[in-house]
């Protein structure tokens, strides 16, 4: 049972008209992005009167942050006292999760959708991703000024967090959305070889990637943010951000393998990142950031 092109477009621009608010400014991303960037001169200050502007999104940034997974011996009282301690980007990281975890929280799931194991995914993906933008070099090394436009690499670490956490936000509101299509899609999934933005496409004729950036866009995250997250299924599609496309592609394969240092990474990434990549090195470092991340604290603040 596929839906017709006009039933799918009817469906989307409904959805876009009845979209949760973020629980901050459309530009706060953006502007944190900017503010924790290595050649930024923003002061702890500037960064929490940025996030203050939202006194629900301020509170739930302080309440993860007084976590007993940070092992802060002092309670963080303020923002600014939180940057100081954590640190700037840290803090954006959290900013960012809580603002996102809020909006999803304002729509109805259908029962059986795992929320929990979804958003351990998606922190899955988020931190990978920033690890492989990290070591990959983002504006020097391997995919930098002199690598091939086809592997040249834009974004930062942060920015490719961020992508992460967004990656998969489709899947919530098509199953809000269409719950009915969201069950077909889950029996066809688990009954079949597909992989799941395949058997999206076989009853809908659209997949979760294109509705999450198309939601992204309409929240007016950059496009640096959206077309990765749009094509991370098809990443040889895209025509701009490509190799940030192939970057989430690779993070998303990584994250659903068993991923162990002494394998490294599995052939599905590998075959989207550059050629010339220490499949060892980085199969290291991406265990050592999934060791480090605060993944399981994180989700159940969703």
């Amino acid at each position: 049972m596929m839906l017709s092109k006009e039933n799918s477009s009817s469906f989307l621009h409904k959805l876009l008209r009845h979209l949760p608010d973020l629980p901050f400014e459309p530009a706060l991303i953006p502007k944190l992005l900017a503010m924790t960037r290595e050649d930024s001169t923003a002061s702890a200050r500037d960064l929490a009167s940025l996030i203050e502007r939202s006194q629900k999104l301020t509170a739930r940034v302080l309440t993860i942050a007084n976590s007993a997974a940070y092992s802060l011996r002092f309670k963080v009282s303020s923002l600014q006292q939180g940057i100081v301690l954590l640190g700037s980007r840290e803090i954006s990281r959290l900013a960012s999760f809580a603002g996102m975890a809020s909006a999803i929280g304002m729509i109805t799931l259908p029962k059986g959708f795992d929320i929990t194991a979804e958003w351990r995914h998606q922190l899955r993906v988020a931190f990978i991703a920033r690890s492989l933008a990290k070591e990959l070099g983002g504006y020097s090394g391997i995919c930098g000024p002199s690598a091939k436009d086809e592997d040249r690499l834009s974004i930062t670490p942060e920015e490719a967090y961020i992508a992460g956490l967004m990656h998969d936000i489709g899947k919530f509101f098509f199953a809000a959305s269409r719950p009915d299509l969201w069950k077909a899609v889950e029996i066809t999934w688990k009954k079949d070889t597909q992989r799941y933005f395949e058997a999206e496409n076989e009853y809908w004729g659209i997949d979760h990637a294109l509705i999450g950036a198309m939601v992204l866009h309409s929240w007016r995250m950059p496009f640096l943010l959206t077309e990765p997250v749009n094509w991370h299924h098809m990443p040889e599609l895209a025509t701009s951000y490509k190799m940030e496309a192939r970057l989430l592609a690779a993070a998303d394969h990584i994250a659903r393998s068993d991923l162990n240092a002494k394998n490294g990474l599995c052939e599905e990434a590998v075959s989207l990142l550059p050629a010339g990549i220490d499949g060892a090195s980085l199969g290291a470092a991406m265990t050592r950031s999934l060791t480090s991340a605060n993944i399981e604290v994180l989700a159940a603040y969703v």
